[in-house]
């Protein structure tokens, strides 16, 4: 008993080193992009193979490596039911979706009180967060944090509804759209004459590409044409 208990103590440090405590630090960027717009939405791709470990960020290389191994371990050490509970826990820490999480959340800590935002996620349909964009202050930051924390991915890469869901909510003038995947619900030619076609001139958008996956040539077209800049997860 003595030592299953000692192992859940050393599952809280490991834990944290893993997240990388997403939740409490702060950034002025995302994905390499300043937040500096007024009217954010952030669009995520929460489709299934979100599930997938992050192939193309040699950090989340290195945590998936240290996740796994430390994951076994100590699930091992605490054996059974728990011990499987525990070592599944970390080793979701190494996935794409993971990964857009612990970029996110700094992102959204770090918004000018000023800046409104919403959050917007995709898979076989697009939800937002809040239909309408809210004041960063420090109530609706840990509303979203939440919010964020609770999100699972499951289904297809509907890319042009998240798109048009995030177009649709009053006032954005910047839109970071992250992807893994190639979209379900459209050619790339199609979605983005669509988004040409509802998209008002003052709206850009940034797009970021997650895993091995991704469809980079479409990504960057989407930010290239919209006044906005492609990064890679």
């Amino acid at each position: 008993m003595l030592k299953k208990i000692f192992c859940f103590f050393v599952v809280i440090p490991v834990f944290l080193i893993v997240s990388g405590c997403a939740s409490i630090f702060k950034s002025s960027d995302y994905y390499g992009v300043t937040t500096s717009g007024k009217n954010i939405v952030f669009i995520i791709d929460i489709s299934g193979s979100m599930e997938g470990n992050n192939e193309g960020n040699i950090s989340d290389k290195a945590r998936a490596r240290a996740a796994s191994a430390a994951g076994s371990y100590i699930g091992n050490k605490i054996g059974g039911i728990t011990g499987g509970i525990v070592s599944s826990s970390i080793q979701k820490e190494t996935t794409k979706l993971a990964s857009a999480k612990r970029e996110l959340e700094p992102a959204i800590r770090g918004l000018n009180e000023s800046t409104k935002f919403t959050i917007v996620t995709f898979s076989d349909s697009a939800a937002a967060w809040n239909e309408k964009l809210q004041v960063a202050d420090s109530s609706n930051t840990l509303k979203s944090i939440v919010f964020i924390e609770r999100l699972s991915a499951t289904g297809g890469t509907s890319s042009l509804k998240g798109l048009k869901k995030a177009l649709s909510i009053k006032g954005v003038d910047t839109i970071f759209f992250l992807s893994d995947g190639q979209p379900s619900d459209g050619g790339p030619d199609q979605i983005l004459k669509e988004v040409k076609k509802i998209k008002k001139k003052n709206i850009k958008i940034h797009t970021v590409g997650l895993g091995d996956d991704k469809d980079e040539n479409f990504l960057r077209e989407l930010a290239e044409q919209n006044g906005g800049t492609y990064s890679e997860g």
